[in-house]
């Protein structure tokens, strides 16, 4: 699917530079690069073939004559293939698909009349020892979650713990595409991080899970906003995912 999307940009963005048509008068043939990353053009015989068929016949000697002076600055077709650096490549794909997108039409979103603030906490949920998993006792995440009908966002002061990139607050402020459904669950997608990073360490990218109506999640009820204690298990990994805790809310 990666290649897929690379083969589109790089028709949008390679560097193709032709001096003219094929000497028969015929349009160049298109063909991928070995290695997929790029479009090689070539015209279908020897110039010199082409020559030789173009005497056969009067109009024969007209199109080659007409192709002869189109292409006379340069014979040649020359092909320029674009690099890119991983990092770039990378941007370059999130421009086709965003990793946040999702369609929330399969489900009934909430219609709350009032505008809600609340305070979360996420924490890790190991599976590797037993199948129900271990909830570790620390937070990975905190903060404020405001509630405007079935909208969600997190807090202006909402920050992840886990070091390395996941200090930059723009991740819970512009990744994070989430909503409330009616039974009180989250749905959606959100940029993730999953591993903590330590000073000097290589920087982790986050992971994009989708947000579920989970079987095991006690979810959100604001029929009694002084009495909310919800818990919302989120599938990230085989081998961890998280539970985000909801509570202690308000009026916004």
């Amino acid at each position: 699917m990666r290649k897929l999307y690379l083969l589109l940009i790089l028709t949008l963005l390679s560097v193709k530079s032709f001096a003219g048509d094929c000497p028969d008068g015929s349009d160049p043939i298109k063909s991928v690069s070995d290695d997929g990353t790029y479009f090689v053009y070539k015209c279908g015989g020897d110039s010199n073939n082409n020559n030789s068929k173009a005497k056969t016949s009067t109009n024969n000697k007209t199109q080659a004559s007409n192709s002869t002076k189109k292409s006379s600055a340069d014979k040649q077709i020359k092909i320029y293939e674009v690099a890119f650096s991983p990092g770039l490549l990378d941007e370059l794909l999130n421009l086709v698909i965003s990793k946040t997108d999702y369609d929330f039409s399969k489900h009934k979103l909430s219609m709350n009349d009032k505008d809600i603030t609340c305070r979360f906490r996420m924490s890790r949920i190991v599976y590797d020892v037993i199948e129900e998993g271990s909830i570790e006792g620390w937070n990975t995440a905190e903060g404020n979650i405001n509630f405007m009908s079935s909208d969600v966002e997190f807090g202006k002061h909402s920050r992840w713990r886990m070091g390395g990139l996941s200090s930059d607050p723009s991740y819970f402020r512009d990744e994070v595409n989430i909503r409330l459904t009616e039974s009180g669950h989250l749905v959606g997608k959100m940029a993730y991080f999953n591993l903590s990073v330590k000073q000097g360490e290589t920087p982790r990218n986050p992971l994009y899970p989708t947000l579920t109506e989970h079987k095991r999640s006690t979810p959100i009820n604001f029929s009694n906003i002084n009495n909310v204690n919800a818990k919302l298990f989120i599938d990230v990994e085989d081998w961890a995912g998280a539970v985000m805790y909801v509570s202690s809310c308000k009026d916004l």
